[in-house]
């Protein structure tokens, strides 16, 4: 029913708006529509891109804990990064000889790089948020059963180190070859999967949302070897540890 021609509902009149109301209130809309386009912007995870195939002869991207114990050599047509030397692993027992990604933090990503070690192992560190916060994989000659402590998906957590995976595993370093090793990490769901070779399916896996985000690094524990050809696919890249 029409009231002076405002709509009735229930005991209200519901009047029309002037016309200059009217497209303030449009404008006002239409503002908030682009705010919120822009907040949704800014909440989509950030990405990068790295890669360094080591042949600038430049380690102006990694952290190095001692700077003395790395270097870049050369096998023809390629190069690569050389720990010249271990270091005693932290009280805690864990690792603490690995070069980190400077200034980038991240959550999710995917890591491929090839690895040679001239020990029994080599290992790659992930959403490290400090020296006593991180995960890694370690990649060794032994299977898991065989030496508790090799081979598979550690925790630091202000603690020694934690086996969480991997203790059925083959070794993913079975010789002193090159071997391409690819880590994928999914912090929304908390899966973590690592690859060996061109094998479809991973050597370890783990879903764990513990740490969320953090630096990445490449090492040892206690032993030498190389890494060479890294690329990486990162998100959430700038998220705070």
């Amino acid at each position: 029913m029409l009231v002076n021609r405002g709509l009735l509902f229930g005991d209200r009149v519901m009047r029309p708006q002037p016309r200059s109301l009217r497209l303030i209130s449009g404008a006002a809309l239409s503002l908030l529509a682009v705010l919120l386009v822009w907040a949704g912007a800014l909440a989509e995870p950030r990405g990068k891109t790295f890669q360094d195939d080591f042949s600038s002869g430049k380690l102006d991207h990694w952290l190095l804990p001692y700077p003395e114990d790395w270097e870049i050599l050369s096998e023809v047509p390629m190069h690569y990064l050389h720990m010249k030397r271990n270091r005693e692993p932290g009280v805690p027992r864990r690792p603490l000889q690995y070069a980190l990604l400077k200034g980038v933090n991240m959550g999710s990503f995917e890591l491929t790089t090839r690895v040679r070690r001239e020990g029994r192992s080599m290992l790659i560190v992930f959403n490290y948020v400090d020296t006593l916060h991180f995960y890694y994989t370690h990649l060794s000659q032994d299977r898991g059963a065989e030496q508790a402590v090799h081979n598979g998906i550690f925790m630091v957590n202000g603690a020694p180190r934690v086996r969480v995976a991997g203790l059925e595993a083959p070794p993913a370093l079975p010789d002193r070859n090159w071997h391409q090793v690819r880590v994928l990490r999914d912090v929304s769901s908390g899966a973590v999967k690592v690859f060996v070779d061109e094998n479809k399916d991973p050597i370890f896996t783990w879903t764990d949302t513990t740490f969320r985000c953090g630096q990445l690094g490449l090492g040892s524990f206690d032993e030498t070897g190389d890494f060479a050809d890294v690329k990486l696919q990162a998100q959430d890249v700038g998220c705070k540890p």
